[in-house]
């Protein structure tokens, strides 16, 4: 016996109209009216209301509908599988969700999160650099050499350089490898994303742009100490000073 002829004969049996089961239910008379003519059918938790109200078994009240019942069961497997669906969609936003106010946060910290951080862009910026002439020794570093003696060389690496990036000054303290400059030559351009810098090249004064050229000191020599400036006065304001990126002003202007 199919189920809504099941409901039509235990509701009779019960001595109950439409209406009242369906105010027992908490949903329409014609919602029960649907159930019995078969256009639809309860789900599962309605079945099990249904089956303590009309004090009949569950299975005896499913016996015989096998359409009804792979129905349901159909019904409950695609509830699991949204189920499933959105923990995942939820777990994901999660994961992206904090992925940007990570990446949006955590910025100038990392060479390699910087690297592959895309919401930085690459930029071109330039720098001055200690040459022979200029170079005092906080700016050599000690290298070790093939046959394992030390001597100390430039640009292996250039520690902690300003580089400006726009007409506007914004600089920041960048590391990177270029070994000794050409005498000609005592500036870079930098390409980098935040600190990670993917590469450079030498270059004169006359070749770096004039707005960028107007926040920058053409002596080297000015720059000495400014990183170790900006440390003593980060720790003077107590973490409340961020020097990631600053903006240079030098007042020339070209």
């Amino acid at each position: 016996m199919e189920l809504s002829e099941q409901l039509k004969k235990y509701r009779k049996q019960e001595n109950l109209t439409q209406k009242q089961l369906a105010m027992k239910l908490n949903v329409s008379d014609k919602t029960v009216s649907s159930w019995e003519t078969g256009r639809t059918y309860p789900d599962i938790s309605l079945l099990i209301n249904l089956s303590s109200i009309l004090n009949v078994s569950l299975d005896e009240f499913l016996k015989g509908d096998t359409g009804t019942v792979e129905k349901i069961d159909k019904d409950l497997k695609l509830k699991r599988t949204y189920k499933h669906l959105l923990i995942v969609i939820g777990v994901l936003f999660v994961i992206l969700g904090g992925g940007y106010v990570f990446l949006s946060q955590y910025q100038y910290e990392n060479e390699l999160v910087d690297r592959f951080n895309p919401l930085l862009k690459t930029r071109i910026g330039y720098a001055a650099l200690p040459t022979e002439k200029t170079a005092a020794a906080s700016d050599y570093t000690e290298v070790e050499t093939s046959s394992k003696e030390k001597k100390k060389v430039l640009g292996s690496p250039f520690k902690n350089m300003v580089v400006t990036d726009d007409v506007w000054g914004t600089s920041s303290f960048l590391t990177f490898y270029g070994g000794l400059p050409p005498v000609d030559k005592p500036y870079a351009m930098v390409e980098h994303r935040g600190i990670y810098v993917s590469r450079i090249n030498f270059v004169d004064w006359e070749s770096i742009p004039t707005g960028i050229r107007n926040n920058m000191f053409k002596d080297y020599s000015k720059y000495r100490g400014m990183y170790s400036q900006s440390q003593r006065e980060q720790k003077s304001m107590k973490g409340n000073y961020d020097y990631k990126t600053f903006i240079m002003n030098v007042g020339k202007y070209e």
